[in-house]
């Protein structure tokens, strides 16, 4: 029931509320479920920005047998707290198992794979969490904080940074927000811009911390041309074997094309002007323009 409570209500309740219902809740758990991590190999988290496709692609990997991640739950915040592995892996499997497939419906779409292994597992190898931005904002303000975490997960920490054009990105989350704050009608793409750099000079400071292949740059665009190569180079990257089926269930629900949110909005020429000039500044967006 605490824990229930503590992942559906997480983000209404204050920090301190929320620490102790986890403390809580995972009282017991080194006893009680260490059997379940035993056999975990790699600690993989996300960073990078939110509308960036990070979702469908932690959708697919909660997918595979051999692989569970969370949605959100912001593990890093319990790392700083001093919960200790199995405390941590816990918080992360039933964030999947309690909240079933819903973590994987947002934004109007639907991320459940038909006939595979979404919010269960057969024998976990991989353990991670989506909340790109979180995770790297907290991670390149610490920088103290990434040696921790490998401290308590005691197995290698990758990353996976999904990239999508900064055009699209930024739209979209220009568009979301105004959407949720419908009250104030506004669209405020300077200050959705700002923080859309914020977080790619955080993803360049990790980048600098991680060792070079731990971290695995995705674009979106590639990812959604091509869902089966792009998810099988990715598993065998994290260890595990994708197997066929696997592959064609989760292709399945990978839309078409990209989903081009620049075209919905209006820019100025000077933002615009800002976009490219700022693209150029980090190696990872180079060759996206507004055009393409």
């Amino acid at each position: 029931m605490l824990l229930r409570l503590l992942l559906k209500k997480r983000k209404k309740l204050p920090l301190p509320i929320q620490l102790s219902l986890a403390h809580l809740a995972t009282l017991g758990t080194r006893q009680k479920f260490a059997h379940w991590f035993t056999d975990i190999e790699t600690y993989c988290t996300f960073i990078g920005y939110s509308r960036s496709g990070h979702s469908i692609v932690a959708a697919l990997l909660d997918a595979h047998p051999n692989i569970v991640m969370a949605h959100e739950l912001r593990a890093v915040k319990y790392v700083q707290a001093g919960f200790e592995r199995d405390a941590l892996y816990y918080l992360l499997f039933q964030m999947t198992r309690i909240r079933g497939h819903s973590w994987m419906r947002g934004g109007g779409y639907t991320y459940d794979v038909p006939d595979q292994w979404q919010g269960s597992f057969k024998k976990i190898r991989v353990i991670g969490n989506k909340h790109g931005e979180f995770t790297v904002n907290n991670l390149a303000a610490n920088p103290e904080l990434l040696q921790k975490l490998r401290d308590v997960v005691k197995v290698p920490v990758r990353f996976i940074h999904v990239v999508r054009n900064p055009f699209d990105n930024i739209a979209t989350m220009a568009l979301k927000k105004a959407q949720k704050n419908a009250q104030h009608n506004s669209l405020d793409l300077q200050a959705t811009t700002d923080r859309y750099f914020r977080v790619c000079e955080s993803v360049m400071k990790v980048k600098e911390m991680a060792d070079s292949g731990d971290v695995f740059d995705l674009r979106h665009e590639d990812f959604v041309s091509d869902p089966k190569a792009q998810l099988r180079n990715l598993c065998l990257w994290l260890g595990v074997e994708p197997s066929s089926s696997y592959l064609d269930a989760c292709a399945s629900i990978v839309f078409e094309s990209p989903k081009k949110s620049r075209h919905k909005i209006e820019w100025t020429v000077d933002l615009k002007q800002e976009i490219e000039n700022k693209i150029h500044l980090f190696p990872f967006l180079e060759g996206y323009t507004f055009e393409r």
